[in-house]
């Protein structure tokens, strides 16, 4: 069992090692080991995303570290202990979703150790919802919206002062400039996450005869599968001038990595004039609002970012929404 979970992602800390064998971490607590339960256990763990995995470890090990230093049992702690230990984290200044991970991380070792859903409890449900309530409301990114768009391709040129202190050549800025303005337009239409946007190589971009493309996404942590979706002319053309033409189809579209991408972003966005509230996670929010703002209906918004709730597409056009009340109001 052990050499199957090894070959599906070896726990990398203390935490992924609770979570991928409840049977060394909590001796007497689990059924023996069966063929099913041995199965059930390897269908679970193969169903969760390396990130995923990682993120309930980094949670389970945070919650050990408060478990063992109050005495509190370590797979089936009271519901309040946990209610306080919740109310102690948010004191201290953690997010709400730092907190609804610790609990589903805790429910679904529970689930893979056999043991008494203690987290399932009402009162630790209530005690969350509670918290959420207290919570300031998270602030969305800036949207890169076709006004945004057409900002910052028209500035996106414009030599900079790099990093070092030194400044840009014409063609420095030229090249670095090209890139960040099909960042920002594939961004804008595929909703894509920065991690999705750093995965993408050239083979996943396909030209139609209209001069539109399609875009292949793969696998994240909300999309089991490969999804297609489609691009702009605008945002073709801004591919079509780097793509180097030596570049094999496995070559790496924009050579940059997740948290480069972020920052290409917000600096682009300065640059425009554009403000500070901008990031990796402004294509996703423009291009819903970019779809809503042209009357698509929620589904095709929904099919376009790979959402599997209408909920993420109502945060981001809550404002287009409320617009459509012009209509009525003189």
């Amino acid at each position: 069992m052990n050499e199957q979970l090894a070959d599906n992602g070896a726990p990398s800390n203390a935490g992924e090692a609770l979570l991928f064998n409840p049977q060394t971490a909590a001796p007497g607590l689990v059924r023996p080991p069966d063929f099913e339960y041995s199965t059930r256990l390897q269908a679970a763990l193969e169903a969760l995303s390396p990130n995923t995995r990682r993120a309930y470890g980094s949670a389970l090990e945070a919650w050990g570290r408060w478990a063992a230093l109050l005495g509190v049992h370590l797979f089936c702690p009271p519901p309040f202990a946990l209610r306080a230990y919740l109310q102690e984290r948010a004191t201290a200044g953690a997010g709400i979703s730092s907190l609804r991970l610790a609990v589903a991380a805790l429910r679904k070792m529970q689930t893979l150790a056999g043991v008494e859903p203690t987290a399932h409890d009402q009162v630790v449900t209530d005690t969350i919802s509670g918290l959420a309530r207290q919570a300031p409301p998270p602030r969305q990114a800036f949207a890169l919206t076709a006004e945004a768009l057409a900002v910052v391709t028209a500035t996106a040129c414009q030599p900079r002062v790099g990093r070092g202190g030194r400044p840009e050549s014409p063609g420095q800025a030229r090249r670095r400039g090209l890139v960040d303005i099909a960042l920002c337009r594939v961004l804008s239409d595929a909703g894509l996450r920065r991690s999705e946007a750093a995965a993408l190589v050239w083979d996943d971009v396909a030209v139609w005869d209209d001069g539109s493309g399609r875009l292949t996404v793969g696998r994240s942590k909300t999309d089991a599968e490969e999804r297609t979706v489609y691009l702009t002319p605008a945002a073709v053309e801004a591919l079509g001038k780097i793509r180097p033409a030596d570049g094999g189809g496995g070559t790496s579209v924009f050579g940059l990595s997740a948290p480069s991408i972020a920052r290409r972003i917000r600096a682009a966005a300065a640059t425009a004039g554009l403000g500070s509230g901008f990031s990796g996670h402004s294509g996703r929010v423009g291009m819903a609002r970019r779809m809503a703002a042209a009357g698509a209906p929620t589904h095709e918004i929904m099919a376009q970012g790979r959402w599997k709730t209408a909920r993420m597409v109502e945060v981001y056009t809550r404002a287009e929404e409320a617009g459509r009340a012009a209509k009525w109001l003189a």
